[in-house]
């Protein structure tokens, strides 16, 4: 696809394409959308496709913040007999289900639609799993958003799977992923990546233009909180129906948390997330050392009153926002290396890592006793966040993704794709955001 060649842009005209709504924000992936795009509507004007129903609240909420949303009837039927069917369907698919499942024609008559009435200088696929429209869209540069490197999440999760059944079939959609990914990054103009090891991998792939937007934390809404009110209080802060979380907390329930009870025989396990089911809620109910708490409007109380935030994923991708939303309330974390993956952090002086269920337990029960290093850890890790983890300091990198989009063959709007966000933001504070309009 050839475009003609850029001339100075003070103001971008943009369309983003997303699976659904980012408000509520209650969950990491929602949190990332949110926090860059209500920035950058600041300085652009930015168009919202995506799945969702009128009389949404978050449609308002986007509105705001001058975003304007046009929705498409989500047609995913949530009954078990649906699901089983799609998955039998996807067997003779190339794509993998997760690609296939957001698939709609009446979001690319939408999309058609919106390209043939407006004219967008850069279209934005927040998400791989919405590049099935790539092909829909012609002469408008096109920017694929990433969060993760898709497949490996489900190379990983085939790994953890007890059953040979389900090592097949996860490792036969991470293969199908793994092929989707790299096509679509190779068809659009450019990509981001969360992290620099997500980049490397696109590398590999052969794709060129990447700019690295990390994951980040809202330096105000976070501020350092006060000393923990509960003693021996653990948090177990994310999304509950996503099944790497769900693993994780089984992982800890079954095997950490009784090695935990064995040091710290008062210590209590507070679980905060959204969509927690029935069978995860009768699982906690037994254990009178946990408490789940559920979804909540601000977690911001839950972070005071905990001594330590555990995260023991054994299944991921990308980077975790959870970590660096305790980091900037100034609290000790407990991770696995997966966990703490794609974060700039050093083990003993940001967060304790830990692997093995053994260390876990003995690395949390260390802090739990220890109020000066759990102190030491939260400093470091709150200076560290406020130096390279702001989102306003990441914002401007997104835009330098959307401005090499449109004039690849430019220097004067782009910055290495390795270059720190924070350089990035220098750069775009003078071009951009002081630019007269």
């Amino acid at each position: 696809m050839v475009f003609p060649s850029a001339v100075p842009i003070k103001r971008l005209n943009v369309l983003v394409l997303a699976e659904e709504i980012c408000c509520p924000v209650n969950s990491g992936k929602r949190m990332r959308t949110w926090n860059l795009l209500r920035r950058l509507a600041k300085r652009h004007s930015i168009s919202y496709l995506c799945f969702g129903r009128i009389g949404d609240p978050g449609v308002a909420e986007l509105a705001q913040t001058g975003i304007q949303v046009y929705l498409v009837h989500p047609n995913h039927d949530r009954r078990r007999w649906s699901l089983f069917w799609g998955l039998i369907v996807n067997l003779f698919s190339p794509n993998p289900y997760s690609a296939d499942k957001h698939y709609s024609g009446r979001f690319r008559r939408k999309l058609t639609e919106l390209l043939g009435s407006q004219r967008f200088d850069v279209v934005h696929f927040e998400g791989t799993h919405c590049a099935r429209y790539l092909s829909s869209i012609e002469n408008v540069p096109r920017v694929i958003g990433t969060h993760n490197i898709e497949s490996q999440i489900w190379f990983r999760r085939a790994q953890q799977s007890q059953s040979w059944v389900r090592r097949v079939f996860f490792r036969s959609q991470a293969i199908k992923m793994s092929r989707f990914e790299r096509r679509a990054l190779l068809q659009a103009e450019a990509a981001t990546a969360v992290t620099a090891q997500d980049a490397q991998q696109m590398r590999s792939w052969g794709v060129s233009e990447i700019t690295v937007v990390s994951n980040g934390a809202d330096l105000e809404a976070y501020q350092r909180l006060a000393p923990a009110t509960e003693p021996s209080e653990l948090l177990f802060l994310a999304s509950l129906d996503w099944f790497p979380n769900l693993d994780a907390l089984a992982f800890f329930l079954r095997e950490i948390l009784p090695r935990i009870l064995a040091l710290e025989p008062k210590a209590i396990l507070r679980i905060v997330g959204r969509r927690p089911s029935k069978a995860l809620r009768k699982l906690v109910a037994v254990n009178q050392h946990t408490e789940l708490v559920g979804e909540v409007q601000d977690v911001r109380p839950y972070l005071a009153r905990a001594e330590v935030v555990v995260v023991p994923l054994r299944i991921a991708g990308g980077s975790r926002l959870k970590i660096l939303e305790a980091l900037a309330a100034g609290k000790a974390v407990v991770s696995t290396s997966i966990g703490a993956e794609g974060l700039e952090l050093t083990p003993g002086e940001h967060f304790e890592a830990a692997d093995t269920p053994l260390q876990f337990a003995q690395r949390t029960a260390a802090l739990l006793s220890n109020p000066a290093m759990r102190h030491r850890l939260g400093e470091n890790g709150r200076r560290l966040v406020t130096e390279r983890y702001g989102w306003d300091g990441i914002v401007p990198a997104l835009e330098t993704a959307w401005f090499k989009a449109i004039n690849p063959n430019s220097t004067e709007n782009s910055v290495s794709s390795d270059e720190p966000a924070q350089s990035s933001a220098r750069y775009h504070a003078s071009k951009i955001g002081g630019a007269k309009s």
